[in-house]
């Protein structure tokens, strides 16, 4: 798929969450989001980051928090945004530290006689 396709996928979708975002806002949210989802964010969300999340989308596409209105009210439960992510930020958003997501494996230990480290000549295979 084009970018541009993605782009304009994603934008639609926030058009409907974001109402009153103009098309210069949506269109930044929308590479605001494509761009997350090339970091693999998803695989690391909690309670909080997600509502971090939304805040930075909502900085993003210019939209002031006042105005968001979830599409299942009854059900929506915001958790306090994180005050931190583990995502790239974007002109618009807030300043907040970013702490590293875990590796997708351990990195080797530098221990000589970790069975796991490649300079052990007894490693395991």
């Amino acid at each position: 798929m084009r970018s541009e396709d993605a782009v304009e996928i994603v934008r639609a979708s926030l058009a409907l969450a974001f109402p009153t975002a103009t098309a210069e806002g949506l269109t930044r949210a929308a590479e605001t989001v494509i761009r997350w989802g090339a970091e693999d964010v998803a695989d690391h969300m909690n309670g909080p980051l997600t509502s971090q999340m939304l805040v930075d989308l909502l900085e993003v596409a210019g939209v002031p928090e006042e105005e968001f209105r979830p599409a299942e009210p009854e059900t929506y439960l915001p958790a306090e945004p994180a005050g931190y992510r583990t995502w790239t930020r974007t002109e618009g958003m807030t300043p907040l530290p970013i702490l590293p997501r875990p590796p997708d494996e351990p990195l080797p230990s530098h221990n000589p006689d970790n069975p796991d480290n490649p300079d052990n000549p007894n490693r395991r295979r």
